[in-house]
């Protein structure tokens, strides 16, 4: 007992630090809570920009309706990377490029492909698509079946017809659909709060039985270093427990979830994802002694791979070589299998299969750290016997 109530005043002395990570997923849930159910929750127009290289009657007729159904913002600067921050920064959700020889293939009777961008995990693409297709379609079919009408009457039919409104009723599907892709990214945030709390738990508590006054006391007890270092790795295992509960209780409570498999799942995944966290913080905190190598892990391995895991900025917005990249960390595997939860509302084989390759990965990542761990600690002792027989 008297290792276990160390260690939990350990904890305590570091309180300040391992609120850290509660403390920053917290601020960041509630605003993501917020902003996303409010998306999940209403279906408006979207914002919409609209790049065109073209100037005519077919045109304006065409961003006209647009702008009925959906709002047009105008961007002052056009270039790729302020585009991508008017995406980024929820400026704009979709940005449509119309090119400059639009009108003149549709007076010929053949249909344009437009380019376009949109926000990621949003319902905004289906919806201008639908839009877009359903101007183009109406003006092609006047004009193939009325080809003696002028360019004129054809958009006074086409807008004529388009002025009808109806109404549009969702299933339940969509809005599970929804609200789990909602539930989705807010989990993939314990990747953040999560990992940087039971890593620093481990850090704080190895690092001060591994001074060497520490060491050297202990060595003198009556309680054996095999049996030690067993009740070490037991007290930081329910710390990393109660982390991982408190967590998930969270989580559960922001996204309102129901007891059902779609929860069933992003629990099972948040345990495939504690396995290596545990793992990593044992082959880290067993090696480093020092305080700022600790905080160097937390800012640039933790953070690092939340940003190029698709954690705080999303995989769709970021190159093809970083998402390579990110795919070396178990973040990336755990916003995967999140991501691929939130949009399956069909749990079959090969959403099984799927998600069990993904949750596989993570226990693949467990066992290199835990094999890396059980090399330098055999490395490490054979050193220590080699220096004692000198």
């Amino acid at each position: 007992m008297t290792t276990y109530r160390a260690i939990l005043q350990i904890l305590k002395k570091n309180k300040g630090s391992l609120l850290l990570g509660v403390i920053i997923m917290a601020i960041i849930t509630m605003f993501y809570a917020g902003q996303m159910t409010k998306d999940a929750e209403e279906l408006t127009g979207a914002k919409i920009a609209i790049l065109s290289e073209d100037d005519s009657a077919i045109e304006k007729g065409f961003v006209d309706y647009l702008g009925k159904q959906h709002t047009i913002v105008k961007l002052k600067d056009t270039s790729q990377k302020s585009l991508d921050d008017a995406l980024y920064f929820d400026e704009v959700e979709y940005i449509l490029e119309i090119p400059k020889d639009f009108s003149e293939k549709l007076a010929n009777g053949e249909r344009v492909k437009l380019a376009s961008k949109t926000r990621p995990a949003t319902f905004s693409q289906s919806l201008v698509d639908t839009t877009v297709n359903n101007y183009l379609n109406t003006y092609l079919t006047y004009q193939k079946q009325m080809p003696a009408q002028n360019q004129q009457e054809l958009l006074q039919m086409t807008k004529k017809t388009l002025s009808k409104d109806g109404k549009v009723h969702f299933d339940s599907t969509y809005h599970k659909k929804q609200k789990q892709s909602v539930s989705g990214q807010i989990y993939n945030l314990l990747a953040y709060g999560m990992f940087l709390s039971i890593f620093s738990g481990y850090a704080a508590v190895n690092l001060a039985f591994n001074r060497e006054e520490i060491r050297q006391r202990n060595s003198c007890s009556p309680v054996s270093r095999r049996k030690l270092a067993r009740r070490i790795s037991t007290g930081n295992l329910a710390y990393a427990v109660f982390c991982w509960v408190l967590f998930v209780a969270f989580v559960v409570v922001i996204t309102k979830g129901s007891f059902d498999q779609v929860m069933g799942y992003f629990i099972l995944n948040t345990v495939a994802f504690f396995i290596p966290i545990i793992s990593f913080s044992i082959m880290i905190t067993s090696v480093l002694q020092n305080e700022d190598a600790i905080a160097g892990i937390n800012n640039i391995f933790i953070m690092g791979s939340c940003f190029v895991g698709g954690i705080f900025v999303p995989g769709e917005f970021l190159p093809d070589i970083v998402n390579k990249i990110a795919a070396f960390t178990p973040t990336y595997w755990f916003a995967q299998n999140n991501e691929l939860i939130g949009k399956t509302v069909d749990f079959n084989q090969k959403f099984m299969d799927k998600f069990l390759f993904q949750s596989g990965m993570l226990l693949v990542f467990a066992a290199v750290f835990w094999v890396i761990h059980l090399i330098t600690m055999r490395e490490k002792g054979s050193f220590s016997f080699k220096k004692a027989r000198a």
